[in-house]
């Protein structure tokens, strides 16, 4: 089984990034997509505690790229990104306004931006916003464990772990 987490708009939330990363450890997940607004290369740290792998994009509040880039030993990208892992492949966004139009042979279509949790489903194609990390806007911070297996998608609001 492919655990998959994937994450959105930390905002510099280090109290729910640091959150996030240790129930991610727990559960042993295998990889991690982050949809962009990092924002400062501090918060990086904390992303770094991860005990997996994780690549990401940069976002519209993303604005040190150098440093974000060196600090993440250049696993941050312009988006779109496509990533094929697990035989599976991936396309990351930020802002996901061209989603429709990405060829069905992408698996997984994710994105953020909006802050609002999306799960949709064209032909086999799953697409996913999983809302906002920081839970700024919304008042709900929210991540996703995505398994590749299975497809199975859990919401996971952070203030229930």
């Amino acid at each position: 089984m492919s655990k998959i987490a994937i994450i959105s708009d930390s905002h510099d939330n280090l109290t729910n990034l640091k959150k996030c990363v240790t129930y991610l450890n727990n559960i042993k997940i295998d990889f991690l997509f982050h949809c962009g607004d990092i924002v400062s290369p501090f918060s990086l740290r904390i992303l770094n505690e991860l005990n997996c792998d994780y690549r990401a994009v940069f976002g519209n509040n993303d604005g040190e790229w150098l440093m974000l880039n060196e600090i993440s030993n250049g696993r941050i990208f312009k988006p779109p990104y496509f990533f094929e892992i697990y035989g599976k492949k991936f396309i990351i966004f930020h802002e996901g306004d061209i989603v429709k139009y990405i060829d069905k042979s992408i698996d997984y279509v994710l994105f953020g931006h909006s802050h609002k949790v999306l799960i949709d489903k064209k032909e086999t194609q799953l697409i996913i916003n999983p809302g906002s990390l920081a839970g700024y806007l919304t008042d709900i911070a929210t991540f996703v464990i995505l398994d590749t297996e299975s497809n199975n998608i859990d919401i996971i609001d952070i203030d229930t772990i």
